[in-house]
């Protein structure tokens, strides 16, 4: 994957926080999809904030190893198999 791609999320994922966990919720023909539910960890957390259309993923990238202290070679690996799944479940789109 490109890490200069931008990505945004998509209008039809409701979020919500509950008991101090972040949960994306996708809606499809106006019902809850069950199946697709995340809950998402704190780093998780942070990158679905940084999804605005915006940012590319180097710098999102960045942004995780500033804030969690984590390598940059782990952070990376990890957020793209996390945006692979938000693609594969139509949860972001990619911005071009």
């Amino acid at each position: 994957m490109n890490l200069n791609a931008i990505f945004r999320k998509k209008e039809d994922v409701v979020t919500r926080s509950i008991a101090g966990e972040t949960i994306l919720i996708p809606i499809r023909d106006n019902l809850a999809d069950m199946q697709g539910i995340y809950t998402l960890n704190p780093v998780a957390e942070y990158i679905w904030q940084q999804l605005d259309g915006k940012q590319n993923l180097e710098n999102i990238a960045s942004g995780v190893s500033a804030s969690f202290e984590a390598a940059p070679p782990e952070t990376g690996e990890d957020m793209v198999e996390f945006i692979n799944q938000l693609l594969t479940r139509e949860i972001i789109e990619e911005v071009r």
